[in-house]
């Protein structure tokens, strides 16, 4: 499909410009090699307010572990602003979007932003996927003073980081890990689990779901009977780590994985028999946890979500749009990733509406907005304020049925 006005392009080989170098402050221990080689080359540049021009930004894995969710939101991405260009755009002016790949790797994200300000000259930016590649190019975002909609990466930090500060650039229209964690807990509660075993990957996003388990869990006064456990994202086998958890009896597994690697956590407790319920993030609703998995791998698995396509009339229109537009793409293949950007993409223009492409100018307004009634995804009109930047504050978990999924009751 080709949308009217929109511009896609490619990252290539070619480096960022030379014009800008980001510092970065606080970055996970794994991503700070990356960023010192990638950006910290010979010359630091002070931060500076970056003309913009009639287009935006997009940074989204397209390639790599989280493909699919990027794909998903690329097409939430395409018909928000094909919609927006059809009515007329910007003044009678199309709105371009630039479209760069990170392949779910940091430093690729970080050098995709760094172009999208520097080069692009972009009015706002909207993505990743990845929470690793989020933590690495919010600090971008931030000096320059260049809006970020985070439509899927689900780390507490990449909005919280910048909460203090006078003017937070960084917005997201995704459930956050904090939030889906209680969810989790709320369940584990209800049921009375008491053995309690956690897993997470080895990635700035599994570092940081850990934290916020063991935090919110201590709250609601559990005790982790098993783990920390870590895994690398690439593992294809997690006997030893769920060998652990079988001889400390837990009853329940908080596990944070991408679908690969939750894909080995469900053949690893079926190879050593470890029946108990185990539960992550959206990350195991994708497609491609049921396409790598099947049918009977997943089956039970749970996962948290805030979206199902027929939740509401604007739910409903959209997954009808979807599956027409891109029919040959799969259709309406992961709702949650192309509801979520459909609708980040949609406010950031409505802020361009108000106030034109300047970025200072939309970060306030994207505050301000306070009637948008034709949210497909559960945000309410008023979704942002000062000092609020998530749009979405309410979960519920859903379990793997005979390769749908299902709610829990």
């Amino acid at each position: 499909m080709v949308s009217i006005g929109l511009m896609s392009r490619f990252a290539g080989s070619e480096t960022g410009s030379a014009r800008f170098v980001a510092p970065f402050s606080r970055v996970f221990g794994q991503y700070v090699v990356l960023i010192v080689l990638g950006l910290i080359l010979a010359v630091v540049t002070p931060a500076r307010v970056v003309a913009a021009d009639l287009k935006i930004g997009v940074d989204l894995s397209l390639t790599g572990g989280t493909d699919d969710i990027g794909k998903a939101a690329r097409m939430g991405a395409e018909l928000a602003l094909k919609e927006y260009n059809e009515k007329g755009g910007y003044h009678g002016k199309p709105v371009e979007a630039v479209i760069y790949d990170d392949e779910t790797k940091p430093a690729k994200g970080v050098e995709n932003v760094t172009r999208l300000i520097t080069r692009d000259h972009v009015f706002a930016v909207v993505g990743p996927v990845n929470s690793g590649v989020a933590l690495a190019i919010i600090d971008i975002a931030q000096r320059n003073r260049i809006p970020l909609m985070d439509t899927i990466a689900t780390a507490e930090q990449i909005t919280a980081r910048y909460g203090s500060q006078p003017k937070n650039y960084i917005f997201r229209v995704s459930l956050n890990d904090g939030i889906q964690t209680s969810v989790i807990i709320d369940y584990i509660k209800s049921k009375n689990y008491q053995r309690i075993g956690l897993m997470h990957d080895s990635t700035g996003w599994g570092q940081s779901g850990r934290d916020t388990a063991l935090r919110l869990l201590k709250q609601a006064n559990l005790q982790i009977a098993v783990g920390p456990e870590v895994f690398d994202q690439n593992d294809t086998d997690m006997t030893a780590q769920l060998a652990k958890m079988q001889q400390g009896k837990v009853d329940f597994i908080i596990a944070y994985a991408l679908a690969p690697a939750g894909v080995q956590i469900a053949r690893s407790m079926q190879k050593i028999g470890l029946h108990v319920p185990w539960a992550s993030t959206w990350a195991l609703i994708a497609p491609n946890f049921l396409k790598l998995g099947g049918k009977d791998g997943v089956e039970g698995v749970m996962a948290v979500t805030s979206y199902t396509p027929d939740q509401n009339a604007n739910a409903r229109a959209l997954h009808e749009k979807v599956e027409r537009a891109f029919a040959e793409q799969g259709g309406d293949f992961d709702p949650v990733a192309t509801a979520q950007t459909y609708d980040g993409v949609r406010l950031v223009l409505r802020a361009l509406d108000r106030v034109g492409p300047d970025p200072q100018k939309i970060r306030d307004a994207l505050e301000d907005i306070d009637d948008f009634n034709e949210a497909a995804t559960r945000m309410p009109p008023h979704p942002f304020s000062r000092t609020n930047h998530e749009s979405l504050n309410s979960g519920f978990l859903v379990v793997w049925h005979d390769g749908r999924l299902v709610r829990v009751q």
